[in-house]
């Protein structure tokens, strides 16, 4: 029971842990383009008139995204699955969702770490007692 109970918290801890979000505020097309976003990136944009849009990016062209919307937040307007493009003039700010194979990993060790841990104060410490 307890084991399974383990592997459980443990498989949690790296599916919390694939993704990561960031939020940027961009100056420039240029500040747009150096966050090294792609296919595939879940991003919420806040445009230059106070627009709010999350969508999933489908392609990334030289001056904007193009992608589909996501389920709404607070304060959107969009309906889920419209298409939707943004030029990166637009952007005043951009939250950027993505896997990240580092956090999962940092995340990972923790995790084993800590059911080691748990593991060895819960089942006791072997000692062994060296005679002089």
């Amino acid at each position: 029971m307890r084991k399974e109970l383990r592997l459980v918290i443990v498989a949690l801890a790296w599916v919390c842990a694939a993704c990561t979000t960031h939020s940027y505020t961009t100056d420039s097309p240029a500040d747009t383009r150096k966050l090294r976003i792609r296919a595939g990136d879940e991003i919420r944009v806040v445009t230059t008139d106070r627009d709010r849009i999350s969508f999933k990016v489908a392609e990334v062209r030289d001056d904007r995204f193009l992608g589909v919307t996501v389920e709404p937040n607070a304060k959107e307007s969009r309906l889920a699955d419209t298409p939707v493009e943004v030029p990166y003039a637009d952007v005043a700010m951009i939250e950027v969702t993505r896997f990240d194979p580092k956090a999962v990993a940092a995340a990972g060790s923790v995790v084993v770490f800590t059911v080691a841990l748990g593991t060895l104060v819960l089942a006791g410490v072997p000692v062994v007692v060296v005679p002089p």
